[in-house]
């Protein structure tokens, strides 16, 4: 039978588990916003249309980090320390300033 009370680490899932859903939601409909403005402009505000890209840009890393950590809270602490490593990994690379257009040239091929 199970046990009913998953303790901290079950929780923890449950929270990254809808923290990764409403998050993969709300960049679901910020490419439907982006989609629709592109072909009937209805957005002219230049900050919403900055908000929107960093929104497209960072959404799908936001997500797989979260999912990722949603993946390693009931694994072994080796796991989680390497996955806590290549998100922060990660997220250091983007502020270096050459990193988006290294990674476009490198799948490119230019």
């Amino acid at each position: 039978m199970a046990d009913k009370d998953e303790g901290l680490g079950g929780a923890l899932q449950k929270v990254f588990n809808m923290l990764s859903k409403l998050c993969a939601f709300v960049l679901i409909l910020t490419y439907v916003v982006f989609a629709i403005n592109s072909n009937w402009t209805f957005i002219n505000n230049e900050t919403v249309l900055k908000v929107i890209q960093y929104i497209m840009y960072y959404g799908p890393l936001i997500i797989a980090s979260l999912v990722a950590i949603e993946f390693t809270i009931k694994r072994n602490i080796v796991l989680q320390i390497l996955v806590y490593l290549l998100i922060a990994v990660m997220i250091i690379f983007q502020f270096f300033p050459g990193t988006w257009s290294s990674i476009i040239t490198a799948v490119s091929g230019s």
